[in-house]
């Protein structure tokens, strides 16, 4: 099977334009989408291919962990999803958002002295329709607290509200598998109720507000910057006014022990969101004690992208029937190699154990990653979230094994097309 990520015409990586050179081309490029008011940047519209598809995947961020991995350049969890000149963010871990602008920010520009000169300042997120988060880990919204601000000033919400849609709290600590005796970190609230040490996408975005008051105050006063709290819309999966759970679904007893019965149960993909562009399906995966945690589906007319989030490779089926058919499913994967080195002799008891155990039981080796693809009937697997980081190439190849279809290896700013090219 093809498992090379330089054949078809569904893959690109994207070309660099540097110096006056690139707003040189700039102009010519811009048009190559093919959309009246496209509004990409040379970056990701350069390659001529991709610009044939009307929807597509864009990877920012293609590692995981919250560690850096010596010698790697990827940045953390995060991607993109384009319908047309419409774009919709799924995760931001730590890093991506310069990935996102590498991608996507451009601007006008004159020759001043012989030299470019930027005209105005970035407003490249104007057309950002949603974004997403599968689960509260910080590789995947490290970069939340900078997009809040930056992207505000960058053009987000300056149409209308912009949904930020999540998780919710899950009411209670993970089992103690480290043996940790330190201080237990908690959200703050006026309302007793309401504190918690394991804060929603709602709670988390209103505590980022005020941690980082100084500078959102200073900007909007003394720099013009927007009015963040009045141009988002935060929902929280699970909340019964905004998106409540599927039918004959209950939320975990926490007062009951850790049981993937009850993270991870056996469920049917429920909406999330939709506008005139894509419909947003969710269902649980089995990222254990991090729960909850969600695998999501992005349905276009062009066709189908499936976001698997952290998980181990049995979801009980769920992400089988969240991704069946799929044209593109982006996959996590850890490098079991990797695990039976780096924690060589660890038992139980060890300082090191309690990672060790996580790195079994939350994530997908690299010999099931693909047999979870061809159970799905995805047509394309996409490798991202890559632990480690600097995982050698010839060892992710081998997550072709028990797969029919194409296999990519994902890299910083690689783009996938989704369905079937225009013209």
């Amino acid at each position: 099977m093809k498992s090379d990520n330089e054949r078809g015409s569904t893959i690109g990586r994207r070309s660099v334009l540097k110096g006056v050179g690139a707003l040189t081309l700039a102009p010519l490029l811009l048009g190559l989408g093919g959309d009246k008011g496209y509004t990409l940047s040379p970056a990701v519209d350069a390659d001529r291919d991709m610009a044939k598809y009307r929807t597509r995947l864009v990877l920012l961020g293609t590692t995981g962990g919250m560690t850096w991995w010596p010698g790697s350049k990827r940045a953390s969890a995060s991607q993109v999803l384009m319908v047309g000149d419409a774009i919709y963010i799924i995760d931001l871990g730590f890093g991506s958002l310069a990935r996102l602008a590498e991608a996507f920010n451009f601007g006008q520009f004159i020759t001043y002295e012989g030299h470019p000169m930027q005209l105005e300042l970035s407003s490249f997120l104007t057309n950002l329709r949603a974004v997403f988060f599968t689960h509260m880990h910080m590789d995947h919204l490290g970069d939340y607290p900078t997009f809040l601000e930056i992207g505000a000033r960058a053009g987000f919400g300056s149409k209308e509200k912009l949904p930020i849609i999540g998780p919710g709290n899950r009411g209670r600590l993970e089992e103690n598998h480290s043996g940790y005796t330190g201080t237990i970190i908690e959200a703050q609230s006026r309302d007793p109720a309401l504190v918690t040490p394991s804060p929603g996408i709602k709670r988390t975005t209103e505590l980022l507000l005020q941690a980082f008051a100084t500078t959102f105050n200073d900007s909007a006063r003394d720099e013009g910057y927007p009015d963040i709290p009045k141009i988002i819309d935060v929902r929280e999966i699970g909340d019964p006014k905004v998106i409540p759970w599927p039918p004959g679904f209950k939320v975990p007893d926490p007062g009951k022990p850790w049981s993937r019965d009850d993270t991870c149960p056996a469920m049917e993909p429920f909406e999330i969101y939709r506008d005139n562009l894509v419909k947003v399906s969710a269902i649980l995966v089995d990222h254990y004690q991090l729960y909850p945690t969600f695998a999501l589906r992005f349905d276009t007319a062009d066709g189908s992208l499936v976001i698997s989030s952290d998980t181990g490779p049995d979801t009980k089926g769920n992400l089988q029937k969240l991704a069946k058919g799929a044209d593109v499913l982006v996959h996590e994967v850890i490098d079991e190699a990797w695990v039976d080195v780096a924690f060589k002799g660890v038992k139980e008891g060890d300082p090191a154990y309690a990672l060790y155990h996580h790195a079994l039981t939350a994530h997908t080796p690299i010999k099931d990653v693909g047999k979870v693809a061809e159970q799905c009937g995805a047509k394309t697997l996409v490798l991202s979230h890559i632990g480690p980081a600097n995982t050698p190439m010839a060892r992710l190849k081998e997550a072709q094994q028990g797969f029919s279809g194409k296999l990519i290896i994902g890299e910083d700013l690689l783009q996938v097309g989704v369905g079937k090219p225009r013209g």
